[in-house]
């Protein structure tokens, strides 16, 4: 009677991706440069607030009575679902509508 092999691979050839291997020390002796420097932010955020195209007011009244009408027909429509599922579990019940 044969065992199953206790890995997935079954050991057929399979080489692991991180090899127990230390890596050369030229490799580590980098050193990231994480340093913070605000006036260069500040300079950034202003240059892309200047593409930044702002809607006019007449579009910006549009979109808002766009919104609250559709929030509207989705607060009507939701209510007459609960009513109607209301309705049919009511039914379903008491055995009357």
């Amino acid at each position: 009677m044969a065992r199953a092999p206790v890995s997935k691979t079954g050991g057929w050839g399979f080489e692991t991706l991180h090899p127990c291997q230390r890596r050369p020390a030229a490799v580590h002796t980098r050193k990231l440069s994480l340093a913070f420097a605000p006036a260069k932010f500040i300079r950034e955020v202003r240059a892309e607030a200047v593409r930044v195209t702002w809607p006019g007011r007449d579009e910006t009244v549009r979109m808002t009575v766009l919104v609250l009408l559709m929030a509207v027909l989705a607060g009507l429509f939701f209510f007459l679902v609960d009513q109607v599922v209301g309705l049919a579990v009511r039914a379903l019940f008491t055995g009357s509508v």
